[in-house]
């Protein structure tokens, strides 16, 4: 185990490795993530074999992703092979991170793992939970710490990668010229709901749809689950407490009940919030430290009217009791060095610069257990819910692994009552089944097959097993259960055919006309109807996505003329474009849109980096063991 974890460790890398884990901690248990399941191989990458668990665990993310239900168009093996794809890719960049070095060290592992919600208590890192959390998943700490270890450095072979990226200036500031550009636009849009009386749907275009689409038309498959929980909250509320038992355990944990120690505090605040006025704010404090100390004027008199500490100000500077942790550190620092009655001459701080006078030291006070007899109260049953807590989840994922065709053995052992859920599909379920890691795991195939699931922790301090006791598959819906329901998308189709096909025969005579009166001569709508939108730009909240993307690639106009373009919409509709004028966009560049062009490249040689890996690559497929 690394020996020391840092308590404040706070950034966006927790996540990042949160968002890793996750699933597959809630899907098999961190030991099969970390060790595969099988002999298999799914492919091997430069001579290294990629295990199936490897592809199977990132197949099943994907999953998840979308819900548990994929997107129109995209089968099963699209997403084995994306899944194979991505595990590839991986290997990959493992293999370049060897190569070339790279290794987080052991105080970034740690930070990392510290930042990591599942093992904090009160937002702090608590080892304890750590190790719970990992026992409970039947992973060792050394294995899981590798693996945070190679996603760090992982980071760094991005890092290298990305930070080093550039653009150079006159590309960057060609790029911020389309960026800015504006467009003088109008836009005259035909509507689909207007030509949807004059088209027809017949009962054989119906029945052919059906014929063609019989897959779309199936009820969900769906499942009845019995399952056990522990919800650590239950645990607590079960807990039997006396006054001997409190009394012995506040003894023990006296220190947690202390009054801490107070220093009664004022100051006088010059505060930086620009770096380049941090001289002058020395400056300012330095001379109003001088008039102090040559008694010019007093403490308080310099507070009111000197300090940016404006509530403290009014009244002469005091902020009242400082207690340590509920400061920032260079403050805390500067307080805890005086003694009662002393004031320090000019500290720099997280606020800025701070004169700083403690008038009155309060000790800590041993609270008695009388006052506190609530909280120890409180806190004893927690302790104890919490150890109740992990040793119970881990019994009941062991026998729900060991016995794994029945839940009667761990209920018994374990003092628990099998439930049931009323029906449950992917998309949906009531109770315990509204958490989609039950739905998820409900549909895996082992589940299905008639074995109980992993433990599945579904938030802090609720964990479950579940296991299927009824199916029922999906059915073809019969052609009349659906014949309105297909009608309405026909008719919707063939509406949107007709206004693209008379947008298309509008546009014609907009650009032999070079005017929207031939929209009246059309019999189409009112020219009153275009919308004369003015300038604008590319990210302009005046225009639907399809007509901004269209209108700015439309050639520039000539002059005295009009461009003139059309675009079906998304919801059926069909919109005609004129393009009046263009206005050059500004080339000056700020800081923020440079690190934007940079961060484009970087992403692109990230990923020409890795096609070349791919191309240089020896890696042999095996789709058919997946």
């Amino acid at each position: 185990m690394l020996q020391t974890i840092h308590d404040k460790a706070k950034g966006w890398v927790a996540y990042t490795i949160v968002g890793l884990i996750a699933i597959p901690f809630a899907l098999f248990g961190i030991n099969q993530y970390f060790e595969g399941g099988g002999k298999l191989v799914a492919a091997t990458v430069n001579g290294e074999e990629v295990s199936v668990q490897a592809v199977q665990n990132t197949l099943l993310e994907l999953k998840q992703q979308f819900g548990g239900q994929l997107p129109p168009g995209m089968d099963d093996s699209v997403l084995k092979n994306s899944a194979l794809e991505s595990v590839v890719n991986q290997t990959l960049l493992q293999q370049k991170i060897r190569e070339g070095g790279y290794r987080a060290s052991n105080q970034e592992v740690q930070e990392a793992i510290a930042q990591i919600p599942a093992f904090q208590k009160d937002g702090k890192f608590d080892l304890e939970t750590y190790k719970n959390f990992l026992k409970m998943q039947r992973r060792d700490e050394a294995g899981f710490e590798f693996q945070v270890r190679d996603d760090l450095s992982q980071q760094q072979l991005r890092g290298a990668v990305l930070d080093t990226a550039f653009l150079p200036k006159a590309e960057a500031e060609q790029y911020q010229a389309l960026r800015n550009q504006q467009r003088e636009l109008e836009v005259f849009t035909l509507k689909a709901a207007d030509f949807q009386s004059q088209v027809k749907v017949s009962d054989e275009q119906i029945a052919q749809y059906y014929e063609q689409n019989k897959a779309s038309f199936m009820t969900e498959e769906k499942v009845q689950l019995a399952y056990l929980e522990i919800k650590r909250d239950a645990l607590a509320s079960a807990v039997t407490v006396d006054d001997n038992t409190l009394k012995n355990w506040f003894e023990d944990n006296a220190d947690q009940y202390i009054k801490p120690e107070e220093y009664v505090t004022s100051h006088i605040l010059v505060s930086v919030s620009d770096p380049a006025k941090d001289a002058a704010a020395k400056q300012k404090i330095d001379t109003l430290y001088a008039d102090l100390q040559a008694g010019k004027r007093t403490f308080e008199d310099i507070a009111r009217t000197d300090s940016d500490d404006k509530p403290s100000a009014e009244k002469g500077g005091l902020i009242g009791s400082v207690v340590a942790g509920e400061w920032g550190a260079e403050f805390e620092k500067a307080v805890f060095a005086l003694k009662a009655g002393e004031t320090s001459a000019p500290v720099k701080t997280e606020a800025g610069y701070e004169i700083i006078k403690v008038t009155e030291i309060k000790p800590a006070i041993q609270k008695t257990f009388e006052e506190v007899r609530a909280d120890v109260s409180a806190d004893y049953r927690k302790e104890q819910a919490d150890k109740a807590f992990t040793e119970k989840a881990e019994t009941l994922g062991r026998l729900a692994y060991e016995q794994d065709g029945d839940l009667a053995p761990a209920a018994k052992e374990l003092g628990l009552s099998v439930q049931q859920t009323d029906w449950v599909t992917r998309a949906s379920g009531q109770g315990i089944a509204g958490n989609e890691k039950v739905r998820t795991a409900a549909f895996d195939a082992d589940v299905q097959a008639g074995k109980n699931s992993d433990l599945l922790e579904l938030e802090d301090g609720h964990a479950a097993v579940i296991r299927t006791v009824n199916k029922e598959a999906a059915t073809q819906k019969p052609l009349d259960a659906v014949r309105e329901e297909i009608r309405t998308s026909l008719l919707a189709t063939e509406a949107r055919k007709l206004t693209a096909q008379k947008g298309e025969e509008l546009l014609k005579k907009l650009v032999e006309t070079q005017a929207w009166s031939a929209i009246t001569a059309s019999a189409l709508g009112s020219e009153a109807a275009v919308e004369k939108l003015g300038l604008v730009g590319r990210t302009d909240n005046k225009l639907m996505p399809e007509v901004a993307s269209q209108a700015f690639a439309m050639n520039h106009p000539q002059a005295g003329k009009t461009t003139w373009a059309s675009v079906a919409l998304g919801n059926g509709d069909y919109a005609l474009i004129a393009l009046k004028s263009v206005k050059p966009g500004d080339t000056k560049l700020d800081a923020g849109a440079n690190s934007i062009y940079n961060q484009t490249v970087g992403q692109r040689e990230l990923g020409a980096m890795l096609q070349g890996l791919r191309e240089s690559a020896e890696i042999v497929l095996h789709p058919e063991n997946l």
